[in-house]
């Protein structure tokens, strides 16, 4: 039998998991021409659960069990053995209704056959690995993360350089964001100097604005992947930034406490929890917008979103910052 290409059947089909070296026999054989064969070339051969009977245009047409060679006469033909009433499959099937119906059938290779030719079977070990594969994602499903609407890469799957590509770029370009933030800072400088206290808010502002973006991202992330075309967008982002406007404004009353009370200086403990609502509001639009734009141009939000929606918001935050400091100081 001449082994079809794999590579050809979809993914995650029954033809990309099945295997071709498999014992066979020929209608009008014997059990001993059949035990020959197979003795000869079980090297080769990838399971020898059963053995799979074929006609001259290679159609399948039944199937017997290994053991059925040593429980039975040597001169026996083996269509007196074999079982006729088969349980198929075509290479097209989605793998995890294969797994289906070999629980149901409650067989260990499944045949995967075409237009009535035999092409190959799906092994027990590969059913196995299908079924815990399945699980893994009903456990991810049940943590709210969900793929039933997202064709995004499958981590593991992706080869090593191609990672690299996928994610490289989007490291680039926070790179690129967090240089000229940095030169931005410096014309700050005689601020800085005057009012030292803004300095030791920095990293607070960067930390928080990173941290109420990275949160709605993963929110928004998960709920594309479970509600998909079923988010109405403005009312999901007007829940969201109002949610962040309460959430900024506790975060800024608490550093306007410290400020006033450890520096006392109240002004400026005024001017930096403005700022830090500002900022985080503007981070948490920032967030969810950048999700939104690369999930809608096909982008997998899960690679570009995390560096993209960062270098955004500690730019975004650091000169809104210092922009309010300096409007309010001056």
């Amino acid at each position: 039998m001449q082994s079809p290409k794999i590579e050809k059947y979809r993914h995650n089909s029954a033809g990309r998991r099945m295997i071709t070296n498999v014992p066979m026999a020929r209608v009008g054989e014997t059990i001993h021409t059949v035990i020959t064969r197979l003795s000869r070339e079980s090297k080769n051969l990838e399971t020898i659960d059963y053995v799979y009977v074929i006609d001259k245009k290679e159609n399948l047409v039944g199937v017997f069990s290994v053991k059925h060679l040593f429980s039975s006469p040597r001169k026996t033909r083996i269509e007196r053995v074999m079982k006729r009433d088969l349980v198929t499959v075509s290479p097209e099937m989605d793998q995890e209704k294969v797994s289906d119906i070999a629980l149901k059938y409650k067989i260990k290779d499944v045949p995967v056959v075409k237009a009535g030719k035999f092409l190959g079977v799906v092994p027990n070990h590969k059913i196995l690995s299908i079924l815990n594969r399945s699980l893994q994602e009903d456990i991810l499903h049940f943590a709210g993360i969900h793929k039933s609407h997202l064709e995004f890469e499958n981590t593991l799957e992706v080869p090593f350089y191609k990672s690299i590509e996928n994610r490289l770029p989007w490291l680039l370009v926070g790179l690129l964001g967090i240089i000229i933030t940095a030169i931005f800072i410096t014309s700050f400088e005689k601020t800085l100097e005057k009012h030292l206290v803004l300095a030791f808010f920095v990293p607070t502002i960067v930390y928080m604005s990173d941290a109420i973006g990275t949160q709605l991202q993963t929110l928004l992330v998960r709920d594309i992947a479970i509600l998909g075309n079923k988010i109405k967008i403005l009312k999901y982002f007007s829940k969201q930034i109002s949610v962040s406007f309460i959430i900024s404004l506790i975060t800024g009353a608490i550093v306007f406490g410290f400020v006033a009370i450890l520096w006392k200086q109240p002004f400026i403990g005024f001017v930096i929890s403005t700022a830090m609502v500002v900022s985080f509001i503007f981070s948490a639009l920032t967030a969810l917008a950048t999700v939104f734009i690369i999930h809608k141009m096909g982008s997998d939000p899960a690679i570009g979103s995390g560096p993209l929606a960062t270098v955004i918001s500690d730019a975004l935050s650091i000169v809104i910052y210092f922009t309010v400091a300096v409007a309010m100081l001056t």
